[in-house]
């Protein structure tokens, strides 16, 4: 049993439920359709945002797969229900060490206003994923 992995499954466990309930309301309030009411869907301008807006969309959801396979993979490590690999450990702790370094690269390029900076602060979850998985390659 490793209770960092398990620390790190149960952190991302609760970042995929929020991610899915309150990311997805979030998201919802940027369809194009909001924006310009009124234009017919077929409008170009509105068929342009349409997709951008798609795209975005489903990246948000291949991101609800990785923190929903990332969680089942570190309790699996965590509970002894796979043997320990320290490929795939590696590979998690490096994946959300990544994903914290370039959500704060985005957010610095982009030159986002500090309410903005405040209200997306997922990259503290990763790090702090990333430190806690790190202690468990530890052990």
């Amino acid at each position: 049993m490793n209770a960092w992995f398990i620390a790190a499954g149960v952190m991302l466990a609760g970042a995929f439920g929020v991610h899915v309930v309150a990311g997805t309301r979030f998201y919802a309030k940027a369809r194009p359709e909001r924006e310009l009411p009124g234009r017919a869907p077929e409008d170009a301008v509105v068929a342009e945002r349409r997709a951008a807006w798609m795209l975005g969309r489903c990246g948000f959801q291949l991101i609800s797969v990785d923190l929903a396979l990332s969680a089942g993979c570190f309790l699996a490590l965590g509970l002894g229900l796979i043997p320990r690999n320290a490929v795939l450990e590696l590979f998690l702790t490096l994946t959300y060490a990544g994903w914290g370094v370039a959500w704060r690269a985005v957010l610095a390029a982009d030159r986002s206003p500090a309410a903005c900076r405040h209200r997306l602060r997922h990259w503290v979850v990763f790090f702090v994923v990333a430190l806690t998985a790190a202690c468990g390659m530890a052990l």
